[in-house]
């Protein structure tokens, strides 16, 4: 009857042992998510960090200047948030391997009250050998290859007993050693949030060094204005480009074909007709037309406008066009044209990832990328911007985006 309690408080004791050696947890995929997350962050504030250098080294424009520091911040900003993300995982990791060891003293405790309960009853009912060795096993800092080789000569049931009791205290050990990895790296997220929060502070500080300068000097202010007044050129000389190429294919096209086929490949071209699409569903920042802009103390006409994102919303395409251009534009970072039946262009930039390619055409609402902050002054966001070609020249004039929309 004695053995049977045993057997049960062995088999017990075995299916609490297999729960504790289960797989990683979801807080322990957490960390590992955390830590990929943080590598990837780190670099690319590496990458931020060397081109703000290459621009304190070189004469860059201001506007690129502007730009730079305002990704580095962002990229710190994001640092940051990953940190703070992991270290609560790391409070939750920590405090659960906290639990489980407590949990496995209780067992352990249990389990030598129930190992001198045996050993009393051996000396008194059993032989005086058994209870020694019994009562041997109880010193923690006997040879553990000695201890197995006692349990090899106890009873069935005691055996189990033992061998239950000597895997919780190497459970327990290799949770004390989990615990002290797990507070160590908690020691070195702590040193390395400290000093990411000394650089952004840092950051912040340059970053507004160089805004009160442009404020102070005309001088740079006047660079600014040239410079934005040029990015918005070469944007307007590249669609005038990208209409004459268009207008040669055609009539390439209709030299040499039939009527009847002019118009059958006239009619596969994508047209922006009929319901629109919103890019992206976000804050306007900036809208379409003059623009005070409060961080550099000018005045600035905008021709297209600027919608708030998150990092990787998706943009889509306001209406069903041929995607005739994607690549780097001066000003505007990874950007996206598309060009609409009707001599209508749309230009989709500081794209953080493009999903098209060139050549394609793209159906009305269908996602042509991500929302970045590339060449942006002020983090992540879309600039949007619609192009009407004159029917008499491939000369374009931008239209109020949002407008476009609603017609």
């Amino acid at each position: 009857m004695a053995n049977g309690k045993w057997l049960v408080t062995s088999a017990l004791i075995l299916l609490t042992l297999q729960a504790l050696a289960a797989p990683a947890s979801s807080v322990d995929k957490q960390l590992k998510s955390n830590a990929a997350a943080l590598k990837k962050n780190q670099e690319e504030i590496k990458k931020a960090e060397t081109k703000v250098k290459e621009l304190e080294n070189k004469e860059f424009g201001v506007l690129k200047t502007i730009a730079e520091i305002d990704h580095g911040l962002t990229q710190t900003r994001e640092q940051l948030y990953v940190l703070q993300k992991k270290e609560s995982s790391l409070k939750t990791a920590i405090k659960s391997i906290e639990e489980e060891i407590v949990h496995l003293q209780e067992n352990l405790d249990t389990q030598k009250k129930a190992i001198a309960a045996r050993i009393r009853d051996l000396y008194i009912h059993g032989k005086r050998e058994e209870w020694e060795l019994l009562f041997n096993l109880l010193k923690e800092n006997e040879n553990p290859k000695r201890k197995l080789y006692w349990v090899q000569r106890l009873l069935e049931s005691d055996r189990v007993t033992i061998e239950n009791y000597l895997a919780s205290i190497e459970k327990q050990q290799e949770k004390r050693e989990q615990l002290g990895t797990k507070q160590k790296e908690m020691a070195e997220l702590h040193e390395s949030k400290s000093m990411e929060e000394i650089k952004y502070q840092n950051q912040l500080l340059f970053q507004n060094e160089v805004l009160t300068k442009v404020k102070k000097d005309k001088t740079t202010q006047e660079r600014v204005i040239e410079e934005y007044k040029q990015n918005q050129q070469t944007l307007t000389a590249l669609i005038a480009t990208l209409e004459k190429k268009r207008q040669a294919e055609l009539k390439r096209q209709s030299e040499l074909s039939s009527s009847t086929t002019k118009k059958k490949i006239e009619n596969e071209v994508p047209i922006a007709v009929g319901p629109k699409c919103t890019p992206l569903n976000g804050e306007i920042i900036s809208h379409y037309g003059y623009h005070e802009n409060k961080d550099l103390g000018i005045r600035l006409e905008h021709k297209g406008t600027e919608i708030r994102g998150q990092k990787g919303d998706g943009v889509k395409a306001a209406a069903a066009g041929t995607v005739v251009m994607t690549g780097n534009i001066p000003g505007h970072g990874p950007s996206v044209i598309l060009d609409h039946s009707g001599s209508y262009y749309s230009v989709y930039g500081h794209l953080g990832s493009i999903k098209v390619k060139e050549g394609e055409n793209v159906k009305n609402c269908q996602e042509i990328g991500s929302v970045g902050n590339a060449e942006s002054t002020n983090g992540y966001k879309l600039y949007f911007q619609v192009y009407k070609i004159s029917s008499k020249s491939a000369k374009g004039q931008t239209q109020d985006p949002i407008l476009w929309l609603k017609n």
